[in-house]
């Protein structure tokens, strides 16, 4: 009898570790392919799996434990991709003999890949499981071929074929690798880490928008089974797996959905586990959809709330990437109905989009800010796909993209924190044919202020103030403070956006540096975080330099005091404690209004208010992590506000 051959499968993920938690993904993809390629007796009497490798470590200590090694498969993303390519190599060279296969999102559609990485010899396209099981049962020949193997590329002498894909596999037939074990010793050797993972209650999406593979890949909905998916939901809580990604393309766009999540609730409230449960929301607004909102957020399972995506609102770009939004008059309904519910909803919008302008851009963003989307806005740099339609070289040049390969600011964090010399890379839109480059740079810095000024509230309520009372639209408004900034350089605000811009051309320019705060254990920062830590670590002079600027709107001087100490009032700054204070105007009535949809006269009488707040921020540690790494999502930075009857 033949001794079995060993293979090893990488799905490699950042360690995140804080003071409060350790947390890494499950290696799902990798282990769906075990799960269904050993189902097959002649696979599993001839392999044996020695390994998941799933933590970006030293590529040393990887290699170390990898023995005599037959074949090796490896699940490329863009935040694993160069790790994975670093580790192949060093496989290829210590282990000349054993066969090293790429698959995954990251992977395009032909076998170019093979020219340019000698060290790999069989690339995988699209899904991966009947593929994955072929080529091993073809490597267990005496005389493979290759060509058998459906939706592969290999080499064939001098030239690298790229056979046809194979016929989608029903997702009924597919075993769960939670369900078959496959992950138990992994969490048995790590009682440290809190695990996180990735679930998919189907796969494929019904929608062709240009910049994701996932309609591109595959149209039709596929459902995985209601004994697979509640097996699977009862092993996350038994098996204490915090944070849960769904990788639906539409959650809530069937009925059993609904009941799916009831499990997730029950599982949490039997077993306390899992923590959080994330989704892409279906591309609509209906009462099931608001159903499963009540649910995520009354279980404490999602702060992010439900997620009115639009991408851009832009009809020009919209009919270029092949999508379709809801009108604006739902969305802001939809939004005002979530929050009177006590909900937020997100919106996600997308920068360097075909077609789009600086002009449309910042348009949009102003949309969303009337439309009641003030703290909920995502921005997502434009990214191309290998295998979404903005992926072929053909769009690319009707549409004048141009990207800039940069580094990705997780993988960055991790590695500079750890030690770790490998970088991982995206393709960033960076230019395109109606936003050259001077306008996209332009159009980040706009989506740096308003995302840390607005977006985070630490100059939300005055720009609402200024809109609404047509003295300055919401894009004129945050374009002017922006100058303002550049123009005043040795102002806090003017250093804080300096800083934000030299952190993002350092990133582009593959000299990248942590945004940090010196003096304090906050960490690394996002643009938009740090804009808003600045602001709430030195209130003084930011709100000095803040009144400043506002002298330029000739407000009333009363008005203008008042209404920029309700603004400073309002938000939650480090040291922050309950309080109750008057003003000569009633701006709470006159904000709720605003995010009502109801907008009334600001009414000039003597208001007394309550400011109060649930959170324990008795340390600035708690602060910065309830405050500013979790706020822009939650909306925490800002009081409650309450009227108290007047004194006697």
């Amino acid at each position: 009898m033949h001794a079995k051959k060993n293979i090893y499968l990488a799905q490699v993920y950042v360690l995140h570790e804080t003071p409060m938690f350790c947390t890494t993904y499950f290696p799902y993809a990798v282990g769906d392919l075990w799960a269904y390629a050993r189902q097959e007796p002649a696979v599993s009497d001839a392999y044996e799996l020695q390994e998941f490798l799933f933590l970006r470590e030293p590529i040393e200590d990887a290699l170390a434990r990898i023995k005599n090694p037959f074949f090796i498969g490896f699940s490329c993303y863009c935040w694993s991709t160069e790790y994975n390519k670093a580790l192949a190599q060093a496989v290829k060279k210590k282990f000349p003999d054993c066969l090293i296969l790429f698959g995954g999102h990251n992977i395009s559609p032909d076998g170019k890949l093979l020219e340019e990485l000698p060290y790999v010899d069989f690339l995988i396209h699209d899904e991966g499981e009947i593929p994955f099981r072929s080529l091993l049962l073809e490597l267990n020949k005496d005389a493979p071929d290759f060509a058998a193997v459906p939706g592969i590329s290999y080499r064939n002498g001098s030239e690298i074929p790229t056979n046809p894909g194979a016929v989608l596999p029903s997702v009924e037939d597919l075993p769960s690798p939670y369900l078959e074990g496959l992950f138990d010793p992994l969490v048995a050797a790590h009682p440290e880490i809190q695990w996180s993972t990735v679930w998919e209650t189907n796969r494929g999406c019904p929608y062709h928008c240009a910049y994701c593979d996932w309609g591109q890949q595959n149209a039709r909905i596929r459902n995985f089974t209601m004994e697979r998916l509640m097996g699977e939901i009862e092993w996350f809580g038994a098996n204490n797996v915090e944070f849960i990604w769904c990788a639906d393309a539409n959650f809530g766009i069937f009925d059993r959905d609904e009941e799916l999540l009831d499990a997730m609730v029950a599982s949490k409230e039997r077993m306390n586990f899992p923590k959080v449960f994330l989704c892409q929301s279906a591309k609509t607004a209906n009462e099931r959809l608001f159903r499963i909102a009540h649910k995520l957020t009354a279980s404490g399972l999602d702060t992010l709330g439900p997620n009115l995506a639009m991408q851009s609102l832009s009809p020009k770009v919209l009919q270029i990437i092949g999508r379709k939004n809801l009108d604006h008059d739902t969305i802001a309904e939809w939004i005002r109905r979530y929050r009177k519910a006590g909900y937020r909803s997100h919106t996600d919008l997308i920068l360097g989009l075909p077609g789009e302008t600086l002009e449309s851009f910042c348009a949009g963003v102003e949309k969303l800010f009337a439309l009641g989307q003030h703290g909920g806005i995502f921005y997502f740099p434009c990214s191309i796909l290998p295998n979404a339609m903005m992926g072929d070289p053909a769009f690319r040049e009707k549409y004048g993209i141009r990207t800039k390969r940069v580094v990705m600011k997780d993988i960055l964090v991790n590695t500079l924190d750890h030690g770790n010399p490998i970088l991982e890379y995206f393709d960033m839109v960076t230019e395109t044919a109606a936003m050259p480059r001077d306008d996209w740079m332009t159009a980040n810095h706009f989506m740096f202020l308003t995302g840390g000024a607005h977006g985070f509230g630490a100059m939300r309520l005055i720009a609402m103030f200024l809109h609404t009372e047509q003295i300055s639209p919401y894009a004129a408004f945050y374009m002017r403070l922006l100058e303002f900034c550049q123009e005043n350089p040795d102002m806090l605000i003017g250093e804080t956006i300096t800083r934000i811009k030299n952190y993002f051309r350092s990133v582009q320019e593959d000299d990248p540096e942590l945004l940090t705060i010196e003096g304090f254990s906050f960490g690394r920062m996002t643009e938009l975080q740090y804009f808003f830590s600045c602001a709430a670590l030195e209130p003084d002079r930011f709100y000095s330099d803040i009144s400043i600027f506002l002298r330029q709107f000739d407000l009333d001087p009363h008005l203008f005091g008042q209404l920029l100490r309700y603004q400073r009032e309002s938000i939650l700054l480090p040291g922050a404690e309950e309080k109750t204070l008057e003003f000569d105007y009633d701006f709470a009535a006159y904000f709720d209004a605003i995010y009502d949809g109801t907008p009334i006269p600001l009414k000039k009488e003597t208001t007394r208010l309550h400011f109060s707040f649930s959170y324990d921020l008795s340390t600035l540690e708690k602060y910065f992590d309830i405050i500013v790494r979790l706020g822009r999502m939650s909306d925490n930075a800002f009081y409650q506000v309450e009227h108290v009857p007047p004194e006697e």
